[in-house]
């Protein structure tokens, strides 16, 4: 009997055993496989760190049928595919991924993150029926005035509403997937509503929440320039009260959800001096399909081997916070997960130097210094080598003749040409520098020569004038 879980149960092993040992080239593929399909969004949040400019992944159509094809070559090996917005229910092309996942995958393994807002009936029943195994709904306030402060456009009640129709499918269908969980964006303005809205959460049947400082962008200062001074939680005495409402919630609402995770906060609090352990941010972090590879606090920030995660954009990122390693209209997702910039981050992260890999300070500079030793393990070796060759995949989908290659081309040619042009510039600054270098240089020594000549021309006539003067005095 053909067991359709094998590929998938391989790569997770794969996996543990490529972070255990600290490589950097990967045979395994994503466990996570993230994906921001545009921005485009039906209500208007105050903290939305996204351009707001209509992007879309799948868009034009002839890119988007590509890319899905390429897109598929992963889903075997995944644990979970994360898909986002904007507001996701809205986007186009998303009916279609989720076609894809159901004619390739059995398993459910598709997690989506949701203002909320159009979860109607159709969508609840589709949602409970179809291949989904999460569903995270954004929600930032434990009163509804300020939530529907925030989420302009949005109404708590109705979100919660929505919510409970999505539990009563599945009641009815005696499902117990897809998992609920929300996320928290935490503010000035709705610090003090954390415990609140956890009682909340468990009123409504979540199952994992997490708790995440905001994250300023060029895009959300743009459009509301005194976001930074309004939102961003800095002063000392609410940095304190913020900890002091974390140190007694925390502990109590571990005891009611799943999953509880922080993000954000160890450094924001380490900065005032503040303790951090209680935060457990180095075990209950945003750390996805992470199962296995640690069995406490994660020594190594294990995003880079298990995740990679693809903005609206195209920007490819081996962590969700961090600087992208690549663009997917440059190169294949297969090339962007072994590329340079990929394997140079998973080296850095091993030595302990995380910003400079480039993770956030914000949520990752805790780490800062902090490297973990390679760990050489010969049985390991020999079981990782066996997986290898024991394993039927996995191996990247041939591009075949169309719009993307097409695309990725022109990228590669206008990269060249780019390249060379850099090049011509370097060569003609240095010249310029050089000309400028000379001229300056003459100038220098007129100037000179001026001073000089002024110093002999006054030397002369007063002499002479000596001279005159004596001759009229006879």
């Amino acid at each position: 009997m053909i067991d359709p879980d094998r590929e998938y149960r391989q790569n997770l092993r794969l996996s543990q055993l490529e972070y255990e040992q600290g490589q950097v080239y990967l045979y395994s593929r994503p466990r996570c496989l993230g994906l921001v399909l545009g921005n485009a969004c039906n209500i208007d949040c105050l903290h939305c760190y996204q351009a707001k400019n209509g992007a879309n992944l799948l868009r034009p159509a002839e890119i988007g049928i590509e890319l899905r094809r390429e897109l598929m070559a992963f889903y075997p090996y995944l644990s979970t595919l994360r898909i986002q917005g904007g507001e996701v229910l809205a986007m186009r092309g998303f009916s279609e991924l989720i076609g894809d996942v159901t004619g390739l995958v059995e398993r459910k393994l598709i997690s989506i993150s949701t203002n909320g807002t159009l979860l109607d009936e159709g969508w609840a029943e589709r949602l409970v029926r179809g291949p989904f195994v999460n569903i995270t709904v954004s929600i930032d306030g434990g009163t509804r005035a300020t939530y529907n402060r925030l989420r302009r456009g949005a109404d708590l009640d109705q979100v919660l509403a929505n919510i409970d129709r999505i539990r009563s499918w599945k009641l009815r269908l005696e499902s117990e997937t897809p998992y609920l969980d929300s996320f928290f964006v935490i503010m000035r303005s709705n610090f003090r509503e954390i415990t609140q809205y956890l009682e909340l959460m468990a009123e409504h049947g979540m199952a994992d929440v997490t708790l995440q400082t905001m994250e300023l962008s060029t895009e959300n200062t743009a459009r509301h320039p005194t976001l930074e001074a309004d939102e961003v939680i800095r002063d000392g005495g609410e940095v304190k009260e913020l900890h002091a409402i974390l140190k007694s919630a925390l502990p109590v609402h571990r005891q009611v959800f799943r999953t509880l995770r922080v993000t954000g906060l160890q450094s924001l609090f380490e900065s005032h001096g503040l303790e951090t352990a209680f935060l457990e941010e180095g075990r209950l972090g945003l750390y996805p399909d992470s199962d296995g590879l640690s069995e406490g606090a994660f020594e190594l920030c294990p995003n880079p081997w298990t995740t990679l995660f693809v903005a609206e954009n195209g920007d490819a990122h081996v962590c969700f916070i961090a600087k992208p390693i690549g663009n997917l209209y440059a190169a294949s997702l297969s090339a962007l997960w072994n590329s340079p910039a990929a394997m140079a981050k998973r080296s850095d992260m091993i030595a302990g130097r995380y910003l400079s890999s480039g993770c956030s300070a914000q949520f990752c500079g805790w780490r800062e210094g902090h490297g973990k030793a390679r760990v050489e393990d010969r049985a390991v070796d020999g079981e990782r080598l066996a997986l290898l060759a024991s394993a039927s995949g996995p191996s990247p989908l041939p591009e075949t003749p169309g719009v993307l290659p097409l695309v990725r081309a022109q990228v590669a040619a206008t990269r060249w040409k780019l390249e060379q042009s850099d090049v011509l510039l370097t060569a003609g600054q240095s010249q310029i520098d050089h000309l400028e270098a000379k001229a300056e240089k003459a100038i220098a020594d007129f100037r000179e020569l001026e001073a000089e000549f002024a110093r002999y021309r006054s030397f002369w006539l007063v002499r002479l004038a000596s001279r005159v003067r004596r001759l009229l005095g006879r």
